[in-house]
C-alpha cells in the first residue's frame, strides 16, 4: 500500500481543488477549475453535457482522471451547478455524496484498489473576486470521506474508515501576477475532526482498530508559487510556504491483535501547535504538544504502560541560501516533565530508592555561519558521499550560545548555558574542527545523592563509585549541600581549562 502515497496526496489535493479555484462567472469559474486541476499532474476530464440556462451553468457527468506514478485517481461529480448571484459572486453547489476512485501497485508489486465516498452535509460555496484575485468562502455542516472498499490482488480486505469534520468553515483566496506567481492564502477551522479505523491484516493475520478525535482544529497558511516551479531544479526565488496548525484536545483509543499478541490503550494530549515556513533563505519548524498522556492497558508486556509528557517539542530556524556575511539560526529541544507508571519503576527500583521526579531535558541554542553554497541548490544535494564536495559544502559555524540547559533526572538537576565563538581558519589546534573561544557554565544539584543511589541499586559497582567521585571532582567545584558548579573554557591559545584547571 506504500505505493499508492504519491496518488492518495494528490487525490486529497483534487478533492479540495473545487474550494481552489473561483472567477466572477460560472463559466470563468468552470474554467478555472479545469486549469486548476491540469496543474496537478496529467489529469483528463470528461463530462456528460455542459448546459447555460439563466443565469446558472450545470455540468453533468463529470468524470475527472488523474495518472499518477503509481496509480490512477478517478473522481465522479454527477452534476455541479454554477449560479451567478447577480452580485459579481458566484455559488457552487456540489452533490452531496460522489466516489473516489483510487488505484494502483505498490513497491511490492501488491496490486490495490480504494472506493472512497465523499459525504458532505449543508455545504455553501460563495466565490467572489475577481479574475486576478479569487476567493472562496465555504461553510458545511459535516464533511467526511469513508472508505467503501479496498482490495488488494483482487481480494477484499475486511476494513472500515472514516473521516470527519464537524462544522468546517474557511476561506481560500488565489491570485496570479502578471510574471505568472501564483499566490493562495487559505483558513479553516472546525470543532471536531474524527478518525475511525477498524481493519484487518491479511497476511499476518492481525486486526487494528483506532478511534480519534481532536477538538479546535485550525489552520491557515500562505502558498506562493512562481510559474514554471515545476521544470526548476531548486526552490525559485519567489516560492513561499507558511503553514500554522493548531488543536485543542485530543483522544485517540487503539486496540489490535498480531502474532504478538493484543495490545489495546489510549493516547491524550491538551492540545498541539505546528508551525513551518519555507523560502529559498530560510527554514523553519516550530511543534508543541502539550498534556500527553499514553496508557497501554493491555500489551505484550507482562504490566501496564503509562507514561505522562507535560510539553514535549521541536524548533530549528536555518538559512538556506549562501551569504557572504553569517547568517542567525536557532534550535530547540523540549522535553518536560516526563513521568512513567509504578509498575515500570517497580522493574529496575523495586524499594523506591530513586526518587519518582520527573524528568525534563530542555536544550536552546543561537548562533551564526556561513553557507558557502546553497543548501537547496541541486549540486549540494549530489556532494553527499563526495568528501571533498561535502567540505566546500559545508556551513562555516561563527558562533554558537547554549542559551539554556535544563536536564532533570531522578532527583538530580543540571542547569547550563554558554557561548563560543569558531576560528573556520584553524584547522589544526583542534584537527578537522574550527577552533573554539568561549566557556561553558554548569550547575549541578543532587548529583552526588544519585550516585550513591545508583551504588544502592547495583547500576554503579561499589569498587566504581570512589573513582567516579574523584573524577566529578576534576571538573567540578562545591557550591553547597550536593551543589556543584563548573566552567569549562577554551581560550584563545586552545587552552582546556575546568575551573580554573588546564586539561588540554
Amino acid at each position: 500500500m506504500a505505493g499508492l502515497s504519491k496518488t492518495t496526496a494528490i487525490g486529497a489535493l483534487l478533492v479540495l481543488a473545487p474550494a481552489a479555484q473561483a472567477q466572477v462567472t460560472a463559466e470563468q469559474v468552470w474554467q478555472d477549475w479545469q486549469e486548476g486541476a491540469a496543474r496537478l499532474g496529467e489529469t483528463r476530464i470528461e463530462t456528460g453535457a455542459e448546459n447555460r440556462a439563466g443565469d446558472t451553468l450545470t455540468v453533468t457527468d463529470l468524470v475527472l482522471t488523474m495518472q499518477g506514478e503509481d496509480g490512477e485517481l478517478v473522481v465522479r461529480l454527477p452534476e455541479i451547478t454554477f449560479t451567478e448571484a447577480g452580485d459579481g459572486t458566484v455559488e457552487v453547489t456540489l452533490p452531496e455524496s460522489y466516489p473516489i476512485e483510487i488505484t494502483g501497485t505498490d513497491e511490492e508489486g501488491v496490486e490495490a484498489a480504494i472506493d472512497l465516498a465523499v459525504r458532505q452535509e449543508g455545504l455553501e460555496v460563495t466565490v467572489s473576486g475577481a479574475p486576478e484575485a479569487m476567493r472562496y468562502d465555504y461553510a458545511a455542516t459535516r464533511y467526511a470521506l469513508e472508505l467503501e472498499r479496498l482490495t488488494e490482488n483482487g481480494e477484499v480486505v475486511p476494513a472500515e474508515a472514516v473521516l470527519t469534520l464537524d462544522a468546517p468553515v474557511g476561506s481560500y483566496l488565489a491570485t496570479t501576477a502578471p510574471d505568472g506567481l501564483r499566490r493562495t492564502e487559505y483558513d479553516l477551522v472546525a470543532g471536531n475532526l474524527s478518525l475511525s479505523l477498524d481493519g484487518a491484516d491479511t497476511e499476518e493475520g492481525g486486526t487494528v482498530a483506532i478511534d480519534a478525535a481532536v477538538a479546535d482544529v485550525a489552520l491557515s497558511g500562505v502558498l506562493a508559487l512562481p510559474e514554471g516551479m515545476e521544470e526548476s531544479e531548486a526552490l525559485p526565488e519567489d516560492f513561499v510556504l507558511d503553514f500554522d496548525y493548531a488543536t485543542g484536545p485530543a483522544l485517540v483509543e487503539f486496540s489490535g491483535d498480531g502474532p504478538q499478541g493484543r495490545a489495546s490503550g489510549t493516547a491524550r494530549t491538551a492540545g498541539s501547535t505546528v508551525a513551518l515556513a519555507l523560502d529559498r533563505s530560510r527554514a523553519t519548524y516550530d511543534s508543541s504538544t502539550r498534556g500527553l498522556e499514553l496508557r497501554l492497558t493491555e500489551s505484550p508486556l507482562p504490566l501496564p504502560i503509562e507514561i505522562g509528557v507535560t510539553e514535549y517539542g521541536f524548533g530549528v530556524d536555518a538559512p538556506l541560501a549562501a551569504q557572504a556575511a553569517p547568517q542567525d539560526f536557532s534550535a530547540r529541544l523540549t522535553l518536560d516533565g516526563l513521568t512513567v507508571g509504578e509498575p515500570v519503576w517497580r522493574l529496575f527500583d523495586p524499594q523506591a530508592v530513586l526518587p519518582r521526579s520527573p524528568a525534563s531535558l530542555i536544550a536552546e541554542f543561537t548562533g551564526a555561519a556561513t553557507l558557502p553554497q546553497d543548501l537547496t541548490d541541486p549540486e549540494t544535494a549530489e556532494a553527499v558521499g563526495e568528501e571533498a564536495a561535502m567540505a566546500e559544502a559545508a556551513p562555516e559555524i561563527e558562533r554558537l550560545t547554549l542559551e539554556r540547559l535544563v536536564l532533570r533526572l531522578a532527583g538530580a538537576e543540571i542547569l547550563g548555558d554558554g557561548a563560543f565563538v569558531f576560528d573556520n581558519s584553524d584547522l589544526e589546534t583542534f584537527p578537522g574542527f574550527p577552533r573554539p573561544e568561549g566557556k561553558l557554565e554548569l550547575k549541578a544539584t543532587g548529583l552526588n545523592t544519585l550516585i550513591e543511589n545508583l551504588a544502592k541499586l547495583g547500576a554503579l559497582p561499589a569498587e566504581q563509585l570512589m573513582s567516579t567521585r574523584m573524577m566529578l571532582g576534576l571538573f567540578t567545584t562545591p557550591l553547597g549541600r550536593d551543589e556543584l558548579g563548573s566552567t569549562i573554557e577554551v581560550t584563545p591559545e586552545g587552552h582546556v581549562m575546568a575551573n580554573g584547571q588546564r586539561l588540554k
